[in-house]
Protein backbone atom coordinates (compact mmCIF):
# COMPACT_ATOMS: atom_id res chain seq x y z
CA UNK A 1 0.00 0.00 0.00
CA UNK A 2 1.39 3.51 -1.32
CA UNK A 3 1.55 5.67 1.58
CA UNK A 4 -0.80 8.57 0.34
CA UNK A 5 -3.06 5.64 0.50
CA UNK A 6 -2.47 4.61 3.78
CA UNK A 7 -2.68 7.94 5.37
CA UNK A 8 -6.16 8.77 3.46
CA UNK A 9 -7.22 5.04 5.37
CA UNK A 10 -6.01 5.73 8.14
CA UNK A 11 -7.53 9.53 8.75
CA UNK A 12 -10.88 8.10 7.25
CA UNK A 13 -10.54 5.36 9.98
CA UNK A 14 -10.21 8.19 12.86
CA UNK A 15 -13.14 10.58 11.58
CA UNK A 16 -15.71 7.43 11.40
CA UNK A 17 -14.51 5.73 14.19
CA UNK A 18 -14.55 1.90 15.00
CA UNK A 19 -16.27 -0.29 12.81
CA UNK A 20 -15.97 -2.92 9.90
CA UNK A 21 -14.02 -0.71 7.83
CA UNK A 22 -11.24 -0.74 10.39
CA UNK A 23 -10.25 -4.24 8.85
CA UNK A 24 -8.41 -2.71 5.74
CA UNK A 25 -6.27 -0.94 8.08
CA UNK A 26 -5.43 -3.15 10.72
CA UNK A 27 -4.12 -5.85 7.88
CA UNK A 28 -1.90 -3.17 7.31
CA UNK A 29 -0.61 -2.08 10.48
CA UNK A 30 3.00 -3.81 11.45
CA UNK A 31 2.59 -5.52 14.76
CA UNK A 32 3.25 -3.60 18.13
CA UNK A 33 6.76 -4.33 18.83
CA UNK A 34 5.57 -4.19 22.77
CA UNK A 35 2.80 -6.95 22.10
CA UNK A 36 -0.40 -4.66 21.60
CA UNK A 37 -3.13 -5.86 19.54
CA UNK A 38 -3.62 -3.66 16.47
CA UNK A 39 -7.57 -3.24 17.00
CA UNK A 40 -6.04 -1.43 20.52
CA UNK A 41 -3.84 0.64 19.22
CA UNK A 42 -6.08 1.75 16.29
CA UNK A 43 -8.82 2.34 19.48
CA UNK A 44 -6.57 4.68 21.17
CA UNK A 45 -6.24 6.90 17.93
CA UNK A 46 -10.10 6.63 17.91
CA UNK A 47 -11.37 6.77 21.23
CA UNK A 48 -8.58 9.93 21.92
CA UNK A 49 -9.50 12.32 18.48
CA UNK A 50 -13.37 11.99 19.42
CA UNK A 51 -12.41 12.46 23.25
CA UNK A 52 -10.52 15.80 22.23
CA UNK A 53 -13.77 17.15 19.62
CA UNK A 54 -16.16 16.16 23.17
CA UNK A 55 -13.46 18.87 25.08
CA UNK A 56 -13.88 21.54 22.11
CA UNK A 57 -17.69 20.99 21.92
CA UNK A 58 -17.25 21.25 25.72
CA UNK A 59 -15.54 24.37 26.14
CA UNK A 60 -17.50 26.03 24.10
CA UNK A 61 -20.61 25.12 25.49
CA UNK A 62 -20.66 25.56 29.06
CA UNK A 63 -24.14 26.72 29.52
CA UNK A 64 -25.69 23.82 27.76
CA UNK A 65 -23.92 21.35 29.42
CA UNK A 66 -25.10 23.00 32.34
CA UNK A 67 -28.79 22.95 31.01
CA UNK A 68 -28.69 19.53 30.22
CA UNK A 69 -26.32 17.91 32.62
CA UNK A 70 -23.41 15.79 32.21
CA UNK A 71 -25.16 12.38 31.00
CA UNK A 72 -27.96 13.76 28.05
CA UNK A 73 -24.87 16.43 27.38
CA UNK A 74 -22.67 13.81 26.50
CA UNK A 75 -25.09 11.83 24.84
CA UNK A 76 -25.50 14.86 22.56
CA UNK A 77 -21.93 15.12 22.03
CA UNK A 78 -21.99 11.78 20.76
CA UNK A 79 -24.58 11.99 18.65
CA UNK A 80 -23.19 14.85 16.92
CA UNK A 81 -19.51 13.29 16.13
CA UNK A 82 -21.13 10.30 15.21
CA UNK A 83 -23.63 12.20 12.43
CA UNK A 84 -20.85 14.67 11.50
CA UNK A 85 -17.17 13.98 11.03
CA UNK A 86 -14.83 16.71 11.09
CA UNK A 87 -13.80 18.41 7.48
CA UNK A 88 -12.26 20.91 8.45
CA UNK A 89 -8.75 21.06 10.31
CA UNK A 90 -10.15 24.14 12.58
CA UNK A 91 -11.76 22.61 15.84
CA UNK A 92 -13.13 25.83 15.79
CA UNK A 93 -15.53 25.85 12.48
CA UNK A 94 -16.18 21.89 13.72
CA UNK A 95 -18.09 23.08 17.02
CA UNK A 96 -20.06 26.04 15.29
CA UNK A 97 -22.48 23.40 13.33
CA UNK A 98 -23.75 22.24 16.77
CA UNK A 99 -26.90 24.25 16.83
CA UNK A 100 -27.61 23.10 13.32
CA UNK A 101 -27.20 19.43 14.32
CA UNK A 102 -29.61 19.90 16.92
CA UNK A 103 -32.11 21.53 15.02
CA UNK A 104 -32.39 19.01 12.23
CA UNK A 105 -31.96 15.95 14.58
CA UNK A 106 -35.12 14.31 15.76
CA UNK A 107 -33.80 13.28 18.82
CA UNK A 108 -33.29 17.30 20.03
CA UNK A 109 -35.01 19.28 17.25
CA UNK A 110 -37.88 19.66 20.09
CA UNK A 111 -35.96 20.70 22.92
CA UNK A 112 -35.88 24.34 22.36
CA UNK A 113 -34.41 25.36 25.44
CA UNK A 114 -31.36 23.49 24.62
CA UNK A 115 -31.38 24.70 20.61
CA UNK A 116 -32.00 28.38 21.93
CA UNK A 117 -28.58 27.84 24.64
CA UNK A 118 -26.93 26.08 21.81
CA UNK A 119 -27.36 29.25 19.20
CA UNK A 120 -26.81 31.61 22.20
CA UNK A 121 -23.35 29.96 22.96
CA UNK A 122 -22.38 29.61 19.37
CA UNK A 123 -23.04 33.51 19.44
CA UNK A 124 -20.73 34.49 21.66
CA UNK A 125 -17.78 32.41 19.89
CA UNK A 126 -18.90 34.13 16.73
CA UNK A 127 -19.01 37.59 18.22
CA UNK A 128 -15.11 36.74 19.74
CA UNK A 129 -13.87 35.65 16.58
CA UNK A 130 -15.28 38.48 14.31
CA UNK A 131 -13.37 41.32 12.38
CA UNK A 132 -11.80 44.12 14.06
CA UNK A 133 -13.76 47.53 13.76
CA UNK A 134 -13.62 50.63 15.95
CA UNK A 135 -16.24 51.89 17.82
CA UNK A 136 -17.85 54.71 16.45
CA UNK A 137 -18.08 57.67 19.50
CA UNK A 138 -21.68 59.19 20.33
CA UNK A 139 -19.43 63.02 19.88
CA UNK A 140 -19.14 62.54 15.92
CA UNK A 141 -23.48 63.08 15.90
CA UNK A 142 -22.40 66.52 16.98
CA UNK A 143 -20.87 66.93 12.74
CA UNK A 144 -24.46 66.44 11.84
CA UNK A 145 -26.78 69.06 11.18
CA UNK A 146 -29.98 68.45 12.82
CA UNK A 147 -31.98 68.51 9.21
CA UNK A 148 -29.78 65.52 8.81
CA UNK A 149 -30.71 63.20 11.89
CA UNK A 150 -33.82 62.01 10.21
CA UNK A 151 -31.92 60.36 7.14
CA UNK A 152 -28.97 59.26 9.51
CA UNK A 153 -27.94 55.49 8.85
CA UNK A 154 -25.84 53.57 10.90
CA UNK A 155 -23.21 50.67 10.53
CA UNK A 156 -22.55 47.63 13.41
CA UNK A 157 -20.02 46.16 14.39
CA UNK A 158 -18.95 42.60 12.50
CA UNK A 159 -19.15 41.11 15.77
CA UNK A 160 -22.85 41.88 16.41
CA UNK A 161 -25.43 39.15 16.49
CA UNK A 162 -29.42 39.76 17.47
CA UNK A 163 -31.14 36.35 17.94
CA UNK A 164 -35.11 35.96 19.11
CA UNK A 165 -34.46 32.60 21.76
CA UNK A 166 -36.70 30.82 24.25
CA UNK A 167 -37.65 32.98 27.15
CA UNK A 168 -35.40 32.56 29.83
CA UNK A 169 -32.54 31.22 27.80
CA UNK A 170 -30.40 34.72 29.38
CA UNK A 171 -30.98 33.87 33.19
CA UNK A 172 -29.79 29.89 32.54
CA UNK A 173 -26.45 31.30 30.88
CA UNK A 174 -25.52 33.58 33.83
CA UNK A 175 -27.83 33.21 36.98
CA UNK A 176 -28.04 35.36 39.20
CA UNK A 177 -26.07 35.01 42.80
CA UNK A 178 -28.96 33.92 44.30
CA UNK A 179 -30.01 30.98 41.70
CA UNK A 180 -28.15 27.64 41.87
CA UNK A 181 -27.01 26.52 38.90
CA UNK A 182 -28.90 26.77 35.40
CA UNK A 183 -32.07 26.75 35.09
CA UNK A 184 -34.41 25.34 32.07
CA UNK A 185 -35.22 28.26 29.97
CA UNK A 186 -39.38 28.84 29.90
CA UNK A 187 -41.23 26.57 27.75
CA UNK A 188 -43.12 29.34 25.85
CA UNK A 189 -42.24 33.13 25.16
CA UNK A 190 -39.40 34.30 23.34
CA UNK A 191 -36.51 36.83 24.75
CA UNK A 192 -34.13 39.36 22.32
CA UNK A 193 -30.69 39.05 23.12
CA UNK A 194 -27.62 41.39 21.26
CA UNK A 195 -24.30 39.76 21.03
CA UNK A 196 -20.80 41.39 20.24
CA UNK A 197 -17.71 42.19 21.56
CA UNK A 198 -16.30 45.13 22.68
CA UNK A 199 -12.79 45.42 24.89
CA UNK A 200 -11.85 41.67 23.65
CA UNK A 201 -14.15 39.75 24.72
CA UNK A 202 -18.00 38.74 24.15
CA UNK A 203 -20.60 41.05 25.52
CA UNK A 204 -24.60 40.30 26.12
CA UNK A 205 -27.58 41.42 27.28
CA UNK A 206 -31.22 41.51 26.59
CA UNK A 207 -33.51 43.18 24.28
CA UNK A 208 -37.01 44.69 25.21
CA UNK A 209 -38.99 44.26 22.26
CA UNK A 210 -39.20 47.50 21.08
CA UNK A 211 -35.18 48.34 21.27
CA UNK A 212 -35.00 44.45 19.24
CA UNK A 213 -37.17 46.02 16.28
CA UNK A 214 -35.48 49.34 16.29
CA UNK A 215 -32.25 47.40 16.52
CA UNK A 216 -33.48 45.25 13.72
CA UNK A 217 -34.19 48.18 11.38
CA UNK A 218 -31.24 49.90 12.37
CA UNK A 219 -29.06 47.12 11.20
CA UNK A 220 -31.48 46.85 8.07
CA UNK A 221 -30.14 50.09 6.80
CA UNK A 222 -33.16 51.88 7.56
CA UNK A 223 -33.01 55.75 8.51
CA UNK A 224 -33.21 56.55 11.55
CA UNK A 225 -36.24 59.05 10.70
CA UNK A 226 -38.11 55.81 9.50
CA UNK A 227 -37.62 53.35 12.24
CA UNK A 228 -40.37 55.31 14.33
CA UNK A 229 -42.88 54.77 12.04
CA UNK A 230 -41.68 50.97 11.54
CA UNK A 231 -41.50 50.61 15.32
CA UNK A 232 -44.90 51.88 15.87
CA UNK A 233 -46.40 49.63 12.72
CA UNK A 234 -45.39 46.51 14.40
CA UNK A 235 -46.23 47.02 18.06
CA UNK A 236 -48.57 48.08 20.12
CA UNK A 237 -48.25 51.87 21.00
CA UNK A 238 -46.12 53.88 19.55
CA UNK A 239 -42.27 54.01 20.68
CA UNK A 240 -41.45 57.86 21.03
CA UNK A 241 -38.53 59.73 20.15
CA UNK A 242 -36.86 60.39 22.98
CA UNK A 243 -37.32 56.58 23.58
CA UNK A 244 -35.44 55.67 20.26
CA UNK A 245 -32.82 58.46 20.87
CA UNK A 246 -31.89 56.53 23.91
CA UNK A 247 -31.92 53.31 22.14
CA UNK A 248 -29.08 55.11 19.78
CA UNK A 249 -27.28 56.11 22.95
CA UNK A 250 -27.10 52.89 24.44
CA UNK A 251 -25.83 51.59 21.40
CA UNK A 252 -22.96 54.05 21.03
CA UNK A 253 -22.13 53.37 24.73
CA UNK A 254 -21.56 49.38 24.07
CA UNK A 255 -19.84 49.96 21.25
CA UNK A 256 -22.27 48.53 18.75
CA UNK A 257 -21.57 51.62 16.22
CA UNK A 258 -18.87 52.25 13.61
CA UNK A 259 -20.18 54.78 11.27
CA UNK A 260 -23.38 57.22 10.68
CA UNK A 261 -23.88 59.17 7.37
CA UNK A 262 -27.00 60.66 5.99
CA UNK A 263 -29.07 58.04 3.17
CA UNK A 264 -28.33 59.47 -0.09
CA UNK A 265 -31.76 60.31 -1.72
CA UNK A 266 -32.71 58.94 -4.92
Amino acid sequence: MKLADFQALFQGRILEGAGEGDKPLLSALRPSQRGAERETLLGVYQHGYRARLADFLGEDHPGLRALLGDEAFDALIEDYIAATPPRNRNARWYTTGLPDFMRESPRWRDDRRAVSMALFERAMVDAFDAADAEPLTIEALAQFAPEDWPRLVFGFHPSLIVLELAAGTLEAYDPSPDDEGAQAPEADGVEAVAVWRVNEESAFRGLEPDEFVALSEARAGRAFGDICQMAAFQQSGEIEPERLAQFLASWFEDGMVISARPRQEG
